[in-house]
């Protein structure tokens, strides 16, 4: 007498839970590289919006930008590309400890500032502001020679635990160490 077959066997069952197994790990996964690029995603749209920030200080300090006491005639080209020392020009290496002081040297919201007073606060503010909006954050502003209107390059630099790298979009003078990332923007006044 044949026995007929009832149920599934101790077999399928296991390679059942083992296909099961590894969809789920398969779905952690997934997950787990989803949370590691949103959080770089939020880092890199901070870091855009801080530069766009300062972008918009300079525009709003636009004789702060050459140190002249009023604002140029943008026809006169000449008068930009000149040599006159830009207030928002700010290098240095990368270095976290040292963003963590910054404080705007001139009291410009309970006295009035000069253009050149008032760029320094922006950037300081700026600094600091780039410290608490992204882990390890600086940020360097560097005039482009040669340029017929104001133009920055404006760096934000930011350490991204994820990246084990050099990245290639930071400028020689940051000296970006390893794990830490940049966002670059053209501006021009």
């Amino acid at each position: 007498m044949k026995h007929k077959q009832i149920g599934a066997t101790l077999i399928e069952i296991m390679i059942a839970i083992v296909v099961m197994a590894i969809g789920l790990l398969g779905l952690a996964s997934l997950q787990t590289n989803a949370m590691r690029f949103q959080k770089s995603s939020s880092q890199r749209s901070e870091a855009t919006q801080a530069a766009a920030d300062l972008g918009d200080r300079m525009r709003s300090n636009w004789a702060g930008i050459v140190k002249i006491s009023q604002p140029p005639d943008p026809m006169q080209a000449d008068n930009i590309k000149a040599g006159n020392i830009l207030s928002y020009t700010f290098q240095e290496e990368y270095n976290i400890s040292s963003v963590a002081n910054h404080t705007p040297p001139n009291n410009c919201k309970t006295s009035s500032c000069q253009q050149p007073q008032i760029a320094a606060n922006d950037i300081q503010e700026w600094l600091r502001d780039l410290q608490r909006r992204l882990v390890g954050g600086t940020g360097i502003v560097v005039p482009v020679p040669g340029t017929t209107y104001p133009t920055f390059i404006i760096t934000v630099m930011w350490k991204e635990p994820s990246f084990n790298g050099l990245d290639a979009t930071c400028p020689p003078v940051a000296k970006a160490p390893v794990g830490v990332r940049c966002y670059n923007l053209n501006y021009t006044i």
